[in-house]
């Protein structure tokens, strides 16, 4: 029974492993879906006609244009954007968060949420197959700056051929990632679309860009999600509460003003897109649309559910407990590594009593061993009888046979629920450590010059001491089952650090402090008076 309970236990901790791989590291190592320039056509793969639209008067159609390098443009300036809106459809250019930047250098870029492609974000969709892509606009103002409670307005006005008005009408506050966007509907009673295209997210998990971008929208409750790179077969989605394009730290979204929309994750001119038709109300349909980054407080300010952006998986509740510990901590230690550290520290102190009866339950499971042994041996042709002994000689010595799994059941939760606050915390966005530690949310890498096979340009000295920790603190712990057993164990140390080569470093600082504290803890019980187990 002993081998099998083993066993057993070897088979889930694997296949614990194998999900947390596919669900949750896996995405982050995705590349990116290449992203043709203007006026290239979109790669085989990709091209409209490789793969299924929805209806002719559903999918976003033509939604590619001309060049908008010579067209004017309009910039508005705010307290935490800047937005370049070209004259050719009234679309977003560029759309530049202030407060964030693409690298870790000082001197980087700011961080644009536009990705350069054939398709821009705001593109109109007017009904009947017809769009604003190629509409030459003119602007109400060459620019707008705002502070503040400060609101201005940018309108776009095209006089059509046939005596038409198009017309498009921006609203910016001057402290806000939200703004509010309307489109006049050419016709009495028809629908209008907004068009999302997905956002960059340059810097993300050690420099990629949209790593783990997802078309995404939230309907009666439940968040809809679609791998950017993998959109197919289009979805239609009812009655949406907003819809949209999600990367690892920042969002694009639209929120329909009418609760009778539609949202469309689709694809275009080869293209991903999410277009969210609404119907015409007084010959306009109203969006609001957020732009920015996903930080809990700014998402629950801005309303609409856009907290729901933000998901932390099943331990949500360990998860927002910790990182609000992360923060509080921050706040007198102006470094994120050393708060991981020392929420690490209180961690580890409050499950210090399990730890600690646990460990002393494997000691006295250790020295039942040899007994375990002359059992297997006299009853190794009767299962029966062997567990029914076995038990007998639990209950004898007052053994727990379960007791020493008890901290890995706790440990486990804690790190899913740190490994998606750490995932999802923009504070550690670039945040620095020490030495050649510079961004706490991407994987660690000293660089050499060269790269190395599977792991890149640096060594991953993190997760190479965490590896040894680990198998250090494997060879401290009390060994139970026969040598076979023993080894299989030893092996576990090197599938988890394999596994963790891409995890933030961020992550990896916590599990490798995790680990020398327990050290530290087994050490200190194994010499002192009452650390050995089964004494009485």
């Amino acid at each position: 029974m002993d081998q099998r309970r083993f066993l057993l236990a070897l088979v889930l901790m694997f296949a614990l492993l194998f999900v947390y791989e596919q669900l949750f590291v896996r995405p982050y190592r995705r590349p990116p879906a290449p992203v043709p320039e203007a006026g290239q056509a979109p790669p085989p793969a990709q091209r409209p006609e490789a793969q299924p639209q929805p209806p002719a008067s559903e999918a976003p159609v033509g939604l590619g244009a001309p060049t908008t390098a010579d067209t004017p443009t309009v910039t508005v300036d705010t307290d935490v954007l800047r937005a370049t809106i070209t004259t050719m459809g009234a679309r977003l250019k560029s759309l530049e968060l202030k407060d964030f930047r693409q690298t870790v250098a000082r001197d980087s870029p700011l961080l644009d949420l536009v990705t350069p492609s054939q398709v821009l974000p705001m593109t109109a969709e007017l009904g009947n197959g017809t769009n604003d892509a190629a509409v030459l606009y003119a602007a109400s103002v060459p620019s707008l700056e705002l502070h503040g409670p400060q609101e201005g307005e940018v309108v776009f006005t095209a006089k059509q051929p046939d005596g038409t008005v198009l017309e498009k009408r921006y609203r910016f506050p001057g402290n806000s990632y939200l703004f509010d966007v309307e489109v006049a509907a050419p016709t009495a009673g028809s629908r209008v679309g907004l068009v999302l295209t997905p956002i960059s997210d340059q810097g993300a998990s050690g420099g990629r860009t949209s790593g783990h971008e997802v078309a995404i929208a939230l309907s009666e409750g439940k968040v809809i999600e679609k791998p950017a790179d993998k959109m197919v077969q289009p979805t239609e989605v009812q009655n949406p509460v907003w819809a949209g394009f999600s990367a690892q730290y920042f969002a694009a979204v639209a929120v329909p003003a009418e609760p009778t929309s539609t949202a469309w994750l689709a694809t275009s001119d080869g293209l991903a897109v999410t277009r969210l038709d609404v119907p015409a109300t007084q010959g306009r349909g109203r969006f609001q649309a957020f732009f920015g980054p996903k930080e809990r407080n700014i998402l629950n300010a801005a309303g609409h559910e856009l907290d729901r952006l933000l998901d932390f998986g099943w331990f949500w509740f360990i998860a927002l407990p910790l990182l609000w510990g992360l923060r509080f901590l921050y706040h007198f230690i102006p470094n994120y590594g050393v708060s991981i550290i020392l929420l690490t520290a209180l961690v580890k102190l409050a499950t210090a009593p399990l730890t600690t009866t646990s460990f002393r339950n494997m000691k006295a499971m250790q020295k039942l061993q040899p007994e375990m042994q002359r059992l297997r041996e006299r009853y190794k042709d009767d299962q029966t009888t062997l567990q029914k002994e076995v038990m007998e000689l639990y209950k004898r010595h007052h053994v727990n046979p379960l007791s020493g799994c008890l901290p890995m059941l706790l440990q486990l939760p804690i790190f899913v629920g740190l490994y998606n606050a750490l995932m999802h915390a923009i504070d550690l966005r670039h945040a620095p450590f020490v030495l050649w530690i510079n961004d706490l949310a991407a994987p660690d890498r000293l660089p050499i010059g060269f790269n190395i096979p599977g792991i890149g340009n640096g060594i991953p000295v993190l997760v190479v001491l965490m590896g040894i920790s680990m198998l250090l603190q494997q060879w401290m712990t009390p060994q139970q089952g026969d040598p076979t057993q023993q080894r299989m164990m030893m092996i576990m140390p090197v599938v988890f650090t394999f596994i963790s080569l891409n995890f933030p470093s961020g992550l990896v600082l916590y599990w490798l402090v995790n680990n020398l504290l327990t050290m530290g803890q087994q050490w200190f019980m194994l010499r002192s008076a009452d650390g050995g187990a089964g004494k009485k």
